[in-house]
């Protein structure tokens, strides 16, 4: 009597996964190996790092964890580099083996595994991929919240940015270049590490404003002024103390050094928040010392914040 089956794949078919007692330092995986598996830590410590400089740390493997599903089910590269922290063992599930064991399952159970698959990686993409479309503005805003003359390790800055927007190193390497080159921020070594100081923070905020305004498909405010009205925020940034006034007032005080300064320029001033009521009842305004000094900054800097240095 025949007892088998020929339909089912015999022994020397299954091709088992490879256990392996790796040292420090060795490289498990590289994005240029052509070969694909998926890794599994039985002990030690893994890490996984991004592949160009300063090759920071993305996330560390402890016993039990593993990677590589969506490698070999999906077909999508592993991007990061995977090397032993500490002595490890490791198993190792090839393409081949993941094949053979594969041929064993029913149809039904083989596609269900692929759609479960599919879509846990969907999920995890989802909470890795950045929804940021401006990158640039993104972290002209996270550095504006630093405070000046204050050096940060450009590496750990670089880390904490990336964890909240999830943007790419890399990224974020070439925005701190164009960051640095309009000078906004100073970089300096020591000890073989990269510091980042923001030079002003408040320019640092222009900056983003002039990048969302692009975003937005505006112009930028302070780069609107018509030669009228930036003559007009130079003589008011220079006005050590102006006594709050009424419009009437505010108008014939500026004609004595503008006579062409009519009621329409003035009501534009008031657009642009040069000047504040005192209070909802009053009749009369102050300046508006601090969005003064916003756009005259603006303006004097202008060349930093469109980069056309």
């Amino acid at each position: 009597m025949n007892m088998g089956n020929s339909n089912q794949p015999s022994r020397q078919e299954i091709i088992p996964p490879t256990h392996q007692s790796v040292k420090a330092g060795f490289i498990v995986y590289s994005p240029k190996s052509e070969e694909r598996s998926i890794v599994i830590l039985e002990e030690g410590e893994l890490v996984a790092r991004e592949t160009t400089p300063p090759h920071p740390v993305v996330f560390t493997m402890r016993p039990g964890d593993l990677v590589g599903v969506a490698s070999l089910l999906e077909r999508e590269p592993f991007k990061y580099e995977l090397s032993a922290s500490k002595d490890s063992k490791i198993t190792l599930v090839t393409e081949e083996c993941m094949e053979s064991e594969l041929k064993r399952l029913p149809l039904w159970l083989l596609a269900l595994i692929r759609k479960m698959s599919s879509k846990t990686h969907q999920l995890k993409r989802a909470t890795v991929e950045t929804r940021v479309k401006n990158t640039l503005k993104s972290l002209a805003e996270y550095l504006y919240h630093k405070p000046e003359k204050v050096n940060f390790n450009l590496t750990e800055l670089i880390r904490e940015f990336r964890f909240l927007t999830k943007i790419p190193a890399a990224t974020i390497q070439e925005d701190v270049k164009a960051i640095f080159r309009r000078h906004l921020i100073k970089l300096s070594q020591k000890d073989e590490r990269i510091y980042c100081r923001v030079v002003d923070t408040e320019l640092m905020r222009i900056f983003a404003d002039y990048q969302q305004s692009i975003d937005s498909g505006k112009d930028f405010v302070p780069y609107k002024l018509s030669l009228l009205q930036k003559k007009l925020l130079v003589f008011l940034a220079t006005l050590e103390k102006a006594e709050p006034k009424t419009s009437p007032e505010w108008i014939s005080f500026i004609q004595e050094k503008f006579k062409e300064v009519e009621v329409s320029q003035w009501i534009n001033l008031l657009k642009l928040e040069w000047f504040r009521k005192l209070d909802t009842d009053s009749d009369r305004y102050e300046m508006d010392k601090k969005t003064i000094r916003y756009f005259l900054k603006a303006l004097r800097y202008e060349t930093n914040i469109r980069g056309v240095l």
